[in-house]
């Protein structure tokens, strides 16, 4: 079967097949190029999504951690902590009223940033998830292919 030119117009234009097994076009050589180019970006998408796991988790301790320090300060030394003032160690309505509104605001500013935070890194997550998942059947389409036209030589 002589080979399709690549640059003719029918050639350029051809739809992808739905299954993503390589065109016929490809010879053995390219065959073999496309499968070392899934395989590296394979291996790319998994760092990836290792990264975008792992940031995520990392941003969760985060604010937990962080939550547990606001926690630890409590409304009796607020002022003096921060102020770094150790006159009185007696929590005031003045403190009391001053933290509650501290860790209100805190609250609501930190959960809306760290919501939308959190949303964008486990959406970066999810299309990393999927563009491993393509990628490993594109992968294996290609490997088969190439097994197929080997058992046919």
């Amino acid at each position: 079967m002589p080979r399709p030119d690549i640059r003719a117009p029918e050639t350029l234009f051809i739809r992808q097949r739905p299954d993503h097994v390589p065109p016929e076009s490809l010879d053995h050589a390219e065959l073999a190029a496309s499968i070392a180019s899934l395989e590296l970006k394979l291996l790319s998408s998994k760092r990836s999504l290792m990264a975008a796991q792992t940031a995520g988790v990392l941003l969760v301790t985060f604010v937990v951690v962080l939550g547990g320090l606001l926690l630890y300060f409590g409304p009796s030394p607020f002022l003096q902590h921060v102020f770094h003032n150790s006159e009185s160690l007696v929590a005031t309505t003045y403190d009391v009223v001053l933290w509650w509104l501290a860790l209100v605001m805190l609250a609501v500013f930190g959960g809306i940033f760290g919501d939308q935070l959190l949303r964008g890194r486990l959406r970066l997550a999810r299309g990393w998830k999927h563009r491993v998942a393509e990628l490993s059947r594109r992968l294996d389409d290609a490997q088969r292919e190439r097994q197929r036209r080997e058992a046919g030589r």
